[in-house]
């Protein structure tokens, strides 16, 4: 029997057992009580061996070594340990084995089998009983880096977070390995990114890159500090070179998309942002997660077309999605129109009945085909259910101001200047009153109203103040009367 069959039976006996135990009766549920010892017995019976077999491993390495025929080996590697993402400091996890003895020419660490004794239960993710090995192997060898990074890591994933970081740091000032160094700043950084310390953590993960400037796991983790420290300039940068060093990372991917929408939206962009690798163009094998970012994107540019195609190719990865149909639906009614876009967004309530955005969405989409009553009854059934839907009632206000009931569309348009702790929502209502002031070719008002609104948000502000300057005689320009469609949010 093969070691995959024999853990697959151990498994199927766990899962059987877990299946059985809701239902089973105080007679049964000793049985399978009984069969979990003799899983447990196993298990431990399967670690021993394994352990006697690494001690012979290391004996027979040491006598190869001995007899000078090391030069047929593959040298030991000191720089295997290397720290994931930031996020979660128990996702900072070695990625493989440290050499379990020196390298070639070094005298043989009398400690070693205590070395290997921890590290080996490390791997098996027995993180207490390696913290207790390597906390032995540190009173007897306190200046042996390696088993202190083990320690440092046994203690991190044991739940003992601050004397971890205590080692982390002590191993930072003073390892004389640059490796052992980087990863130790690296590992600091995780620490404070899962305490939300972003500002500290990144100064952890410059430090970690000023020792090695081709890790490329710190570049990542400082991409995602600057990211959530909203310094999206110095993310795009920290991801581009993180991607120059690992390729095809969708991870990265969804980074660099994230950031580079940002800086478009908040006209930050200093350079041409030119896609890497897969993400010039939509794809059919790009995660859905990339596709996703792509979409936004591609959504806050003005590439509707490249738009949809990202959720077509979500369709056909989440076909089963609500906010898939959804985005599909809105970016095809920009395309090609209601009678096109209603059957996607009938799916995706389908899909998502319990979502009022979605909802929203369909009856946005009527009120712009005409179809003034059907989007009222739209609107309001979802009032009932939300009476403060922002979006529904925003459309309400458009609903009023095309059927000419100015007076009901300002009413409505006052209520979101009561919401003081909301900038955005005063905004749309100053945004909305501008408009109806304009509909009635109030241009003094309208200019007043648009001044109050913040035109990050409505950049189609600088419009229409340059319109009212017209009405109003302090510009000869000629300008475009017409009204553009009052911007909404894609839900």
């Amino acid at each position: 029997m093969t070691l995959e069959n024999y853990f697959a039976q151990l498994t199927s006996k766990l899962q059987e057992v877990a299946k059985q135990w809701p239902t089973a009766t105080d007679k049964a549920r000793l049985g399978l009580a009984n069969e979990l010892l003799e899983l447990r017995k196993a298990s431990d019976h399967v670690i021993d061996l394994w352990m006697r077999f690494e001690e012979s491993l290391s004996t027979v390495i040491k006598t190869v070594k001995e007899e000078q025929l090391t030069a047929f080996m593959p040298e030991a590697d000191d720089e295997a340990i290397a720290v994931n993402t930031a996020g979660s400091a128990e996702d900072t996890e070695p990625d493989e084995a440290f050499p379990a003895f020196p390298v070639h020419g070094e005298k043989r660490h009398p400690h070693e089998p205590l070395f290997r004794k921890g590290e080996g239960f490390y791997h098996l993710r027995l993180y207490q009983d390696a913290k207790t090995c390597f906390d032995e192997l540190m009173k007897h060898s306190p200046d042996w880096e390696m088993g202190r990074l083990y320690y440092a890591y046994s203690l991190l994933l044991s739940g003992d977070q601050e004397q971890g970081l205590k080692e982390f740091r002590l191993l930072s000032r003073t390892s004389s390995s640059q490796r052992v160094m980087s990863i130790s700043y690296n590992a600091i950084g995780c620490i404070l990114a899962d305490e939300e310390q972003w500002l500290e953590a990144a100064q952890a993960f410059k430090a970690a890159i000023e020792v090695d400037p081709d890790y490329a796991d710190a570049h990542f983790n400082l991409a995602l500090c600057y990211l959530h420290d909203e310094e999206v300039e110095d993310a795009f940068n920290s991801v581009e070179r993180y991607m120059e060093l690992e390729q095809d990372d969708w991870e990265a991917e969804a980074i660099w998309l994230r950031a580079a929408q940002s800086l478009v939206k908040s006209d930050l962009q200093t350079k041409e942002m030119v896609p890497p690798g897969r993400l010039k163009v939509p794809a059919r094998v790009l995660g859905s997660n990339t596709l996703y970012e792509m979409a936004t994107m591609y959504e806050a540019r003005g590439q509707i077309h490249r738009a949809q195609l990202c959720y077509v190719y979500l369709r056909e990865q989440l076909p089963l999605e609500g906010w898939v149909y959804q985005g599909l639906a809105w970016n095809t009614w920009l395309i090609a129109g209601t009678r096109v876009a209603l059957p996607l967004m009938k799916k995706a309530i389908t899909l998502t009945p319990e979502n009022l955005d979605f909802q929203f969405t369909y009856g946005w989409m009527l009120l712009f085909d005409g179809k003034m009553d059907e989007a009222i009854r739209v609107f309001r059934s979802i009032l009932q259910k939300k009476s403060d839907h922002h979006l529904t009632r925003s459309g309400m206000v458009s609903a009023y101001e095309r059927m000419g009931e100015m007076e009901s569309a300002r009413q409505l348009a006052r209520q979101f200047l009561q919401e003081t702790d909301n900038p955005y929502l005063q905004s749309l209502g100053y945004f909305h009153l501008g408009r109806l002031a304009i509909m009635e070719e109030n241009w003094q008002l309208a200019d007043q109203y648009f001044q109050r609104v913040q035109e990050n948000d409505f950049r189609e502000v600088a419009l229409y103040r340059r319109l009212c300057d017209t009405k109003l005689g302090k510009i000869d320009t000629q300008a475009d009367t017409e009204l553009p469609i009052i911007p909404l949010p894609k839900p």
